[in-house]
């Protein structure tokens, strides 16, 4: 058996508990307790060397396979002027071939004044295909190579929930929503191999982040569900790697078809529905109309007549649902559906991002059996747009958290990576202080969490998500041997130094996958 010993651990049992050494084998936390009391069961011997031990980081909404796309791909989201993107996309450009495909993810136009999309035309010179991907992946731009491949013109409909844009009869490029995916789900790179070498990298750099797991959706989008499930049935257990997968809609019944068995480091989770797009395109869909744009309250990506029979779909199959919600409206439109269609005894839905949340709301989703997946870094990315989309009234309203957790609403933390950087110690910073890293503007005070209850959001919210709060999110007897080592105290250090501390070890299931 091996004994970790030497550092400060924290159980995350309760607030300030800690013990002094860990007992675990074969990846299972056997004892906990003092160093003397356990030293004498122990052949091995693990010294922190003075660091700190937390119950193993897990990200509970992100896209796996999509943030390793990011990281095979041109990084778009430190970009600083749209010269300085065309000067990247050119850079790339000049090693590939007409029938090549160029993607920028994370491009934030939003961001300042001199950040603004190219035109159709200037895409056009580079000469291959180019997708753009906003930070919010509810938007991209493409140019009239990749239009033509997706056999777009002026003559396409817009489909159900999505837009393609055109201004005085001309194709800007600009897709909106589910009209994207005419585009991203049949570029000719989503090969086998592609997948399988973007979740690799994906789970190399997220072990680096200290996250031993993570709650993914990206079943539908790299052609029949079967390539990516395929990849994360080769790839998890080898890697060291645990995964719960949401499945969209679009793959339910192709994924009932399949024959897939549950492990420790793969499971299949909830039906995903997109329920409406993002604040940054102004899709998502609100109650009022936009501050800055009052012909336009956003979409919704599905009619009411569609919603009810996904829902009823899951239910029939005994079912939760999660959905994606970031207007008000969006948000009172499936609180009144889980309120008609509820889960079984026991289930929890799982309410993803609830971005925009009025007083009558919060009641509602808190009379419910839903769970909350919050993206604290959101809390940074849209502070420079919130009060222009939103103006003054709402703004109070918007990112809540700590008026989800004081009404006793479960709530989990993630990073919805590629669109946020999946470093937990930005979101647990986030949801703290609501500030970006290194500035002082706090984003509505009232919602700021204490540091335990933002590291609940990472740890033991994560488990109670997915039923398994018995074995995970602890240290404890019993529970499986994930830890994050970090080399600082995330209660006691300043908490302007929180997302600088360093990562030093992640242990999966009593292996060292990291340091």
């Amino acid at each position: 058996m091996n004994l970790w010993f030497g550092g400060t651990i924290y159980t995350m049992q309760q607030e300030g508990h800690t013990v002094e050494a860990i007992l675990e084998q074969d990846g299972i936390i056997v004892d906990v307790g003092g160093f003397a009391d356990l030293q004498g069961r122990a052949q091995h011997f693990i010294d922190l060397k003075g660091n700190v031990l937390y119950p193993g980081f897990v990200d509970s909404h992100l896209h796996i396979i999509g943030y390793g796309e990011k990281l095979k791909n041109l990084d778009a989201s430190q970009i600083t002027s749209k010269d300085e993107l065309m000067a990247a996309l050119q850079q790339r450009a000049n090693a590939l071939e007409k029938d090549d495909w160029l993607v920028a993810i994370g491009y934030n136009e939003g961001a300042s004044e001199q950040l603004v999309f190219p035109t159709i035309e200037e895409l056009d010179a580079l000469n291959c295909h180019i997708v753009i991907k906003r930070s919010c992946h509810h938007l991209i731009m493409v140019n009239h190579l990749a239009l033509a491949y997706a056999k777009i013109d002026e003559t396409t409909v817009s489909p159900a929930g999505g837009v393609i844009e055109q201004k005085d009869g001309a194709l800007t490029g600009i897709l909106k929503d589910s009209a994207l995916y005419l585009v991203v789900n049949h570029m000719p790179t989503t090969t086998q191999s592609y997948v399988d070498d973007a979740l690799q990298k994906s789970i190399a750099s997220l072990h680096s982040f200290g996250i031993v797991g993570g709650h993914s959706e990206d079943l539908s989008y790299y052609g029949h569900p079967s390539v990516p499930l395929q990849s994360y049935e080769s790839i998890v257990k080898s890697k060291n790697f645990k995964a719960h997968l949401l499945q969209h809609h679009e793959a339910w019944d192709a994924l009932r078809e399949m024959d897939f068995t549950p492990s420790t480091w793969l499971e299949l989770g909830a039906m995903k529905i997109f329920i409406d797009g993002a604040f940054g395109g102004r899709t998502a869909a609100l109650l009022s109309p936009y501050a800055d744009d009052p012909m336009n309250s956003g979409l919704f990506i599905h009619s009411q007549e569609d919603l009810v029979q996904l829902v009823r779909k899951a239910r029939a199959a005994q079912a939760t649902i999660a959905v994606h919600v970031i207007g008000d409206a969006a948000i009172a439109t499936i609180v009144e559906l889980i309120e008609q269609y509820l889960p079984l005894a026991g289930q929890k839905d799982r309410i993803i991002h609830c971005s925009l949340v009025n007083d009558e709301l919060l009641e509602r989703l808190a009379a419910l059996p839903i769970i909350v997946d919050v993206q604290p870094q959101f809390i940074q990315s849209d502070m420079s747009i919130l009060q222009t989309r939103l103006g003054d009234e709402r703004l109070n309203c918007a990112h809540p958290i700590q008026s989800l957790l004081t009404r006793g609403i479960i709530c989990a933390g993630g990073s919805d990576a590629p669109i946020e950087h999946p470093n937990p110690l930005h979101g647990i910073y986030a949801a703290i202080t609501r500030q970006k890293i290194g500035e002082t503007q706090v984003f509505n005070t009232a919602e700021c969490i204490s540091r335990y209850e933002a590291v609940e959001l990472y740890t033991t919210a994560p488990a109670k998500v997915i039923d398994k709060a018995h074995i995970r999110g602890q240290i404890a007897a019993g529970f499986e041997a994930d830890f994050t080592i970090l080399n600082g105290d995330l209660f006691t250090v300043d908490v302007e130094q929180i997302p600088h501390l360093q990562v030093v070890k992640t242990v999966v299931h009593g292996q060292t996958v990291y340091g």
